[in-house]
């Protein structure tokens, strides 16, 4: 790894940072798209620059080929126009990539691709995108959007007005100027992350350049992930290592705009990044399940205490809380939550606690069963550790474990949530704790000796409320940390 880069781990913890301070943008070009089938700007005009007599893999500065076609045709563009048309009106469906960041709370995307990966992937993940690409669509706001798409060179099913060529570059601070002024105020105010980009568009260029010399000193930092270079079949060690050193320079350069590169050896490690950056930003959520008709070897009371001393802790160390009402656990938890909110004077949002009370009626032909099934797996998807405390209920004047938690607990492990089952408190959370200790390493790889220890404590029944608690948060923190 080259000295000017900053190391992956770095990246996700800074990264998720940011997306908890909901000041994120995305910025995509080509390469994010395509591994889903589409060209690259050398695809797209492969034909073209033949057609000029010209090699193009030996080729590089594409913009003015696109002019130069442009010239020969008499200022025309209608095959470019065919071209993209052709190319990225194919169906195809968003990559790996793209579904993770459509999950994540990400309000702003912005992208130089023609195609609709983006807006399709944030559909899929249940949001709604507002599209822009002219500059009457800038003045009116799509109702309920969750999501704003800027695509800065147009789209597929407007093709005659994309930009394209050296003159629609040149044209673009005049025509498009509502657009230069919207991506100069976001890189200003948010944080980028560029996938799939290689720097060389002119309009990128002359914006960052604007902001550098406003902000010179005090620039937002942003990332951008980028592929390292590797040796060609043939390739002299001599001229390897002249374009290694070139990727160096061009990342030093980067600085200068507040730009900090990972650089990966296979672009498949770009995935594996943004789902280290997944989980670990739903690590700062945490799913508290729990039931208890019995509180047994405690009276309710107590039980009530521990459950809000805990919520209102997790709250207090910048966490969230997932929770349905489970019964004797979950009011006493959204109580604590709430206390924690009443003394910081905090409004009640799903930013803080996610309350989901579960239906108690069937209707619209669903069972109730099912219905539940479905409500537990919507409020899992937005977790990244899972508490589970007692697990028990009354049937038939007798007490049994909860298959319900049950339930919960293989949800949770299927969405690739960390267990915390709190054995102590018996029931259905001590066939869970002594489950995940029989398979420890799989469901905490890697983890040290003293996370286990700290672990194995969940289950120590001589331990008072007070000391689970303390063992609970310690255990949440570390996950955390990674």
């Amino acid at each position: 790894m080259t000295k000017e880069c900053i190391d992956s781990k770095v990246f996700v913890r800074d990264f998720t940072k940011e997306l908890h301070n909901n000041n994120v943008a995305v910025f995509a070009g080509a390469g994010l798209s395509m591994a889903s089938g589409y060209v690259d700007w050398t695809g797209l005009l492969r034909e073209i620059i033949e057609d000029l007599k010209l090699d193009p893999e030996q080729e590089t500065d594409l913009v003015t080929l696109a002019q130069y076609h442009c010239n020969q045709a008499g200022n025309n563009k209608s095959v470019l126009t065919q071209r993209i048309f052709e190319e990225f009106s194919k169906t195809t469906e968003p990559t790996e990539n793209h579904r993770i960041l459509s999950r994540l709370p990400i309000q702003t995307y912005w992208t130089s691709n023609y195609d609709k990966l983006i807006e399709t992937a944030i559909q899929g993940a249940k949001k709604v995108p507002d599209v822009k690409y002219t500059n009457k669509q800038l003045a009116v706001t799509r109702p309920d959007r969750d999501v704003i798409v800027y695509k800065m060179h147009g789209d597929v099913e407007h093709a005659s007005d994309a930009v394209i060529s050296k003159d629609d570059y040149e044209e673009y601070p005049f025509k498009m100027g509502p657009f230069v002024t919207a991506l100069r105020g976001d890189l200003v105010e948010k944080t980028f992350l560029f996938l799939g980009f290689s720097f060389t568009d002119p309009n990128l260029d002359y914006i960052l350049s604007r902001v550098r010399v406003q902000y010179e000193r005090n620039s937002r930092q942003h990332f951008c992930i980028q592929r390292a270079v590797t040796q060609w079949s043939g390739e002299l060690d001599e001229d390897f290592q002249k374009r290694k050193l070139k990727q160096e320079y061009f990342i030093q350069d980067l600085k200068r705009f507040g730009i900090k590169t990972v650089l990966v050896a296979e672009y498949s490690e770009i995935t594996e990044l943004l789902k280290k950056v997944e989980e670990r930003f739903k690590r700062k959520s945490i799913f508290i399940a729990g039931a208890a008709h019995d509180f047994s070897p405690w009276d309710q009371g107590e039980v009530e205490e521990f459950c809000h001393k805990l919520s209102y802790r997790i709250l207090q160390k910048g966490n969230r809380v997932v929770t349905g009402f489970g019964l004797g656990v979950g009011g006493p938890v959204i109580n604590g939550a709430l206390a924690y909110l009443n003394d910081k004077d905090k409004t009640v949002t799903d930013e803080h606690i996610m309350m989901r009370p579960f239906p108690q009626v069937a209707t619209g032909g669903t069972s109730l069963a099912d219905r539940w099934r479905v409500y537990r797996e919507s409020m899992v998807q937005y977790a990244g550790i899972a508490v589970f405390l007692f697990g028990n209920k009354e049937q038939g004047g007798t007490v049994v474990p909860s298959n319900g938690m049950r339930q919960e607990f293989e949800i949770a492990v299927t969405a690739g949530l960390k267990p915390l089952p709190v054995g102590a408190t018996g029931y259905m959370a001590r066939e869970l704790w002594n489950e995940v200790l029989t398979s420890f390493d799989t469901h905490f790889p890697g983890c040290t000796a003293s996370f286990r220890s700290e672990f194995q404590e969940l289950g120590n029944t001589s331990l008072s409320l007070s000391d689970l608690e303390n063992v609970l948060i310690q255990l949440i923190e570390k996950l955390q940390r990674g």
